[in-house]
């Protein structure tokens, strides 16, 4: 109100002055007690026409503080909350007003990659997958946190095959490898897990696949399933993920050591992502029983 009210007193001063000035003694326009006075309303005028209002000074300043506490105390901080919940009613962003960490030449997109450019990469996996296996591939999905759309993470491909029989037969991993996906013998995950690294995208980057391949059946697949669907029903756990990924990533992004920050990032949201596996096998189980 005061800001209108200032600018109503200037317009009448204004009048006031302009109509004493087209008397015939100019000079009263200059009069001692006048001049300091339109002056002061000029400067308080152009102090008020260029300033912000009070809601965007305000929004301005809970965004800054919010990265400025992000990027100096590695805490869990009010950008990752926001990124957390907006991304949860999945309101995405383009890729190009998406906030980016590298860690060891990997992206790591602070609102998460863009949900239908990862999805473009899963099918066509998908459709080579069943060009190259036929009747040996069972089911394909995604899995991992870049099939919970509006995550925070990299933009890499992760998905899982059923195969039957399995392992993958010789003729169909040269079909594969010259497709463009190289086995990298047994993964760590879960055994008998053969994992392909491929994809049109350079490591780390869009377009990048991590294809694991199980037997038909397998609890891997349960528990994938599982873990993206709990995630994504559950705006708690949501949160909690994408907090401790956005906290990791914010603090291996500031380590000397460039080459660990990737696996430092891994490390950092290790214990969390285990508690919510086991929260959704649990839930998974009392919801759907045993069957996938």
């Amino acid at each position: 109100l005061i800001p209108y009210i200032l600018h109503f007193i200037f317009i009448l001063l204004l009048i006031e002055l302009l109509m004493r000035c087209s008397r015939p003694k100019p000079r009263i326009c200059f009069s001692p007690l006048l001049s300091p006075v339109i002056f002061t309303l000029v400067i308080i005028e152009g102090a008020l026409s260029f300033s912000p209002s009070p809601r965007i000074r305000s929004r301005t300043r809970r965004t800054t503080t919010g990265i400025l506490s992000a990027a100096s105390s590695g805490t869990t901080t009010t950008m990752a909350s926001t990124a957390s919940s907006t991304a949860h009613k999945h309101r995405q962003d383009d890729d190009k007003n998406n906030d980016v960490i590298m860690l060891s030449g990997y992206p790591f997109y602070i609102n998460g990659p863009n949900p239908s450019d990862v999805q473009a990469v899963f099918e066509k996996t998908q459709r080579i997958l069943q060009d190259t296996c036929g009747d040996q591939l069972v089911s394909v999905e995604r899995m991992g946190s870049s099939a919970i759309d509006g995550i925070a993470g990299t933009p890499v491909c992760d998905i899982v095959a059923e195969l039957s029989p399995w392992p993958m037969n010789e003729q169909n991993k040269a079909k594969l490898e010259e497709a463009g996906y190289e086995c990298q013998g047994s993964a760590p995950h879960t055994d008998k897990d053969e994992w392909f690294f491929g994809g049109d995208g350079e490591p780390g980057h869009l377009g990048r696949v991590v294809l694991h391949s199980v037997p038909k059946g397998s609890e891997f697949v349960q528990d994938m399933r599982a873990f993206c669907e709990y995630v994504n029903n559950h705006p708690e756990a949501f949160e909690r993920y994408n907090n401790v990924k956005v906290q990791g990533a914010i603090l291996m992004s500031k380590s000397e050591k460039e080459d660990g920050r990737l696996i430092g990032y891994k490390q950092k949201k290790d214990q969390v992502c285990k508690d919510i596996k086991q929260e959704a096998i649990k839930w998974w189980i009392e919801t759907n029983g045993n069957s996938l």
